[in-house]
């Protein structure tokens, strides 16, 4: 049923986006059918805003805000939020990997490896679902996960709260922010205020918001496969990804085994429902080039390698060397511009 449902969506967005574009199909030297793009300075920028949405730059932001994105801040990388003194916000959102971490697992807070990766929570504020099996539908409920999960944080939001009442420092910083009082919502609303600050624009918004000199010809090609062999049937909106949930191997099987690894039964592992069975959030494509390595189990440690992956068993194609390198570039133009 997923199967169908995809390969009908698919092949329904290639006819929607080949009828309203002026891009060639060309045969190339490998026999395959490739897409030219039409001239950058021609491009019709409406016909991709029907499957992205652009971040906007935030402008005008208030003193009192930008004060409550700076507590944020200061909760977020404060190791003396845990437990242990030694783990923070920031010890697994590292800003050079893209606010993850760069590993194939992440650590708990005693050393011990987790099943997952982590996720990147820079463009957090516009997913559906948060965490590989899409546990969580707001960056409150994740937040009450991380804070009070023996593994991570271990702290009671009691106990969290009674200690930065005491710390004067703290006090200060609340007050300025405007909070009235610390508390859970204040203590959270800080943290979720500066996570949503993370969210830059990027090159790929800029040319969506009417600059067609932001992307290359090469980046307005890799974005045309992308469309035509059917990316965006998972990964569209602002967040290209994290808005639903889909099979690991709609057209193949992805775990041939059936049984490999705990973390491979997906979505299952919190339903116990059979049609969940290796359901996992469709991660935001945004910032992917900095959050390797790929997928749930880190099975793909080159971007390349994912593309394929993706192609093969989501997509049932064989994709081209040429156009893995188009995808790849059009991908780099969703970096955040600084």
């Amino acid at each position: 049923m997923i199967k169908a449902r995809l390969l009908i969506q698919t092949i329904y967005i290639s006819i929607l986006f080949l009828c309203s574009t002026t891009a060639l199909a060309v045969q190339g030297i490998d026999g395959k059918t490739h897409i030219e793009s039409q001239n950058v300075e021609t491009t019709s920028i409406q016909r991709y805003r029907g499957f992205f949405t652009p971040i906007s730059p935030v402008n005008n932001l208030t003193t009192e805000q930008l004060k409550r994105i700076a507590l944020g801040q200061t909760l977020f990388e404060d190791v003396n939020l845990s437990h242990n003194n030694k783990m923070s916000c920031a010890t697994c959102h590292i800003t050079a990997k893209g606010y993850a971490d760069g590993k194939s697992f992440s650590q708990e807070n005693k050393g011990v490896n987790k099943e997952y990766n982590t996720p990147s929570i820079q463009y957090s504020i516009y997913n559906q679902y948060l965490t590989w099996l899409g546990a969580f539908s707001t960056l409150q409920e994740h937040l009450d996960f991380l804070i009070t999960n023996s593994t991570l944080m271990n702290r009671d939001w009691d106990d969290l709260t009674n200690q930065l009442k005491t710390n004067r420092e703290y006090k200060h910083l609340f007050e300025q922010a405007g909070y009235k009082r610390i508390s859970r919502l204040s203590i959270s609303n800080a943290i979720i205020a500066y996570e949503a600050s993370l969210a830059i624009p990027s090159r790929f918004d800029f040319f969506l918001l009417g600059d067609v000199t932001q992307l290359t010809s090469q980046e307005i090609k890799g974005l045309d496969v992308f469309i035509t062999s059917g990316c965006i049937s998972c990964h569209q909106g602002t967040n290209l990804g994290g808005n639903l949930r889909q099979k690991f191997g709609v057209m193949k099987d992805y775990f041939p085994n059936k049984i490999s690894k705990n973390r491979d039964l997906g979505y299952f592992n919190i339903t116990k429902n059979i049609d969940d069975m290796h359901l996992f959030r469709v991660p935001s494509l945004r910032n992917v080039t900095k959050t390797g390595p790929y997928f749930h189990d880190a099975s793909a440690k080159t971007l390349e390698k994912a593309i394929e992956i993706m192609f093969s068993y989501q997509l049932g194609i064989k994709a081209s060397q040429e156009d893995i390198l188009s995808i790849k570039s059009f991908l780099e133009s969703l970096e955040p511009v600084q």
